[in-house]
Parts: C-alpha cells; sequence; structure tokens
C-alpha cells in the first residue's frame, strides 16, 4: 500500500471571510462531490475564548474542477453585548443512503441535526436531538460529536462517535473545562430520526475526540484521543454495532500530541491521519492498517505541520482535509484539502 500525492488545494485561510480563524475541519463524500464542514471562528484579543468563543459552523459544495460554494452557515456570527455565548461547535456529516446529516452542538449542551435530501446541496431546519445524550450513564455538563464524520454500516445503523465531560465551571459562570471526560457513540437505526446512546470506553483517561470505521468483517473500529501516559492513541473494537467493546488496547505504532485524528475504511484495510509526535502538533502523516488496527504502516508524510484532519476515501483516491498551522502567529493559517492515489 501507497499513496501518490496528486493534487493541494487550499479552502479557506485565517483572517478572510470576516473570521479570524477556521478549525475542526470534515470531509464527506457525495455522489461526485465532496462536502467539507468546518467552524469558523471571531474574537480577537480579550474576545478570543478559543472552544468556547463566537463560533459559527460552515458547510461548503465541491465539486472536481470548479471552486467549493457554500451551501449552508449555522449561526449567528457576533457575541451580544451581555457576552450570552452563541458557540455552534463540532460539526459532523453522516452518510445516509440518498441522504446526508450533519449533528453539531450550541454551547457544548444541546444537540441538533439538519438533513439534505439532495447530496448536499439544500439542507432542512435544524431539529434538536438532546434527549438522546440524557442515555449515557454519566453526568456530563460538555457534549460534543466527533469531530470529523460519522458512517452507515451495512446494515443502515448511523454511528457517530461521541464525547462528554463533566468539567468545572469556569469564573464567567458559562464556559466548562473539557476534562474529565469519557468518550463512546450515538446510533440511529431509523435514518437519524431518534437517535441512542451506544457503550462509553472503559479504562481510558479523558477519552474524549473519537473517530469510527467499519472494517470489511462488519466490527467497528474506534479511534480515541486520550491524556494516558504513553502518548498513543487508543482502539476499540466493537461487534456489535457500538453497544459493547471487544477489545481495547494502545496502539504503541500510533504516536499521538493530544489532537483530533481521521479514520476510513479503504480496499484491504483502514486509514488513520494524525500528527506523529507526541508533544507537538507536527508531522501530520497517514497510516495503513490491514489487521484491525494491530499494527500501523506509514503511507503518506502529509505537512512537516498539521493539526485536526478528517479522510475521505472515494474508489483509488483518499482526500485529507486538516488543519495548516502557523506557528508564530500561534493560529491556524490555512485549512487545506489534499488528495492522493491508492496504489
Amino acid at each position: 500500500m501507497k499513496i501518490i500525492p496528486c493534487e493541494e488545494k487550499v479552502i479557506v485561510r485565517h483572517h478572510s471571510g470576516g473570521y479570524r480563524e477556521y478549525r475542526i475541519p470534515g470531509i464527506l463524500s457525495v455522489g461526485d462531490a465532496l462536502l467539507l464542514a468546518f467552524e469558523a471562528r471571531n474574537g480577537e484579543g480579550e474576545k478570543n475564548f478559543g472552544d468556547w468563543g463566537d463560533i459559527d459552523i460552515i458547510v461548503l459544495y465541491l465539486e472536481e474542477g470548479k471552486e467549493p460554494r457554500e451551501v449552508l452557515r449555522i449561526g449567528e456570527s457576533a457575541l451580544p453585548a451581555d457576552g450570552t455565548m452563541r458557540t455552534y461547535n463540532n460539526p459532523v456529516l453522516i452518510p445516509d443512503g440518498n441522504n446526508t446529516h450533519l449533528i453539531y452542538h450550541k454551547n457544548y449542551e444541546r444537540v441538533y441535526i439538519v438533513t439534505s435530501r439532495d447530496g448536499g446541496k439544500t439542507w432542512s431546519d435544524s431539529r434538536e436531538i438532546t434527549d438522546g445524550y440524557q442515555e449515557f450513564p454519566y453526568e456530563w455538563n460538555v457534549s460534543a460529536t466527533g469531530p470529523g464524520h460519522g458512517i452507515q454500516m451495512g446494515n443502515g445503523r448511523l454511528v457517530v462517535p461521541v464525547w462528554l465531560a463533566n468539567g468545572a465551571v469556569y469564573e464567567d459562570g458559562m464556559r466548562r473545562k473539557h476534562a474529565p471526560s469519557i468518550a463512546g457513540s450515538i446510533y440511529s437505526d431509523n435514518h437519524g430520526i431518534s437517535w441512542h446512546a451506544n457503550a462509553l470506553v472503559p479504562g481510558v483517561i479523558n477519552a474524549n475526540e473519537t473517530s469510527v470505521a467499519q472494517l470489511s468483517d462488519g466490527r467497528l473500529l474506534f479511534n480515541f484521543r486520550n491524556m494516558n501516559e504513553d502518548k498513543r492513541r487508543v482502539l476499540g473494537l466493537s461487534s456489535d454495532g457500538g453497544k459493547t467493546f471487544d477489545a481495547v488496547w494502545s496502539s504503541e505504532d500510533l504516536r499521538d500530541p493530544g489532537c483530533c485524528s481521521g479514520l476510513a475504511a479503504c480496499k484491504g484495510g483502514v486509514l488513520f491521519s494524525n500528527c506523529d509526535a507526541e508533544d507537538k502538533r507536527i508531522n501530520l502523516s497517514m497510516k495503513f492498517s490491514n489487521n484491525a488496527g494491530q499494527s500501523w504502516m506509514k503511507v503518506w508524510d502529509i505537512d512537516p505541520s498539521g493539526g485536526y484532519s478528517d479522510i475521505a476515501v472515494v474508489d483509488k483516491r483518499v482526500y485529507i482535509f486538516y488543519e495548516r498551522t502557523d506557528p508564530d502567529a500561534g493560529m491556524i493559517s490555512e485549512l487545506v484539502l489534499k488528495s492522493g492515489f491508492l496504489e
């Protein structure tokens, strides 16, 4: 297995389009196009609250040979004078046959879904689905999906990684810390109408941002960000759609500095992208496993910089949508789309 790089495209740059910074990329293939979802963040200086700031969600529709066009924007683009939070966070795209869903959160406490029935060109109104999160046997005050994308299993079940936290409240009374945390997934067996809690991963220190892929034998492979001392990704296998875990282990092959990663099934196995380092978000690369995540081999050195990333595989072509950092500015400089051919 190797990947032959073929194209690079900068999708958005910081301090453009009326926003300070763009973050948290997600990608999904729909028909002959790609959907690109991400957060658009405002707030300079003292008004920059990071993950808890003034954040909108944008979805772009990208066809081969054309420029991306905006098809969805969620948010209000400005914090009110009283400081009330309007944080729209963690967009996750989910395939569902001829339909496509997007799940997102407001202020890390209320969860919504929107649906497209025409390949991502137009979208429904938002509908709240927070009730599904109340099924988790965990007292949380922070909730988030993904980031990245969810999946549709071969039997039609929709599965979306999630994480929950029960964090201390900051002095402003609105923001909450994102730890301690735990991760798992939600599922829907009726095309996104209702959602229910799957298992939460046991024995992982502050499991949070998670990706998932279905293997050729039908099992689900989960990949967890965490704060374990070994600075490795934690993997989990489930043979019942995420309701239980058959095995959970730390992967010696997958170093991680504490960053979101991408995961996608491909012919012969599964692809994984992350910053291949222990302490800094550098050396963004892609690895391949043909044995259900037991071992991994590097197949693509993507960028000496890096950050959050997500993967889409279309036939023999693989796409990675990721953050490129600007170390001098201390922020994400660009969201970049690269592609390559699988050989």
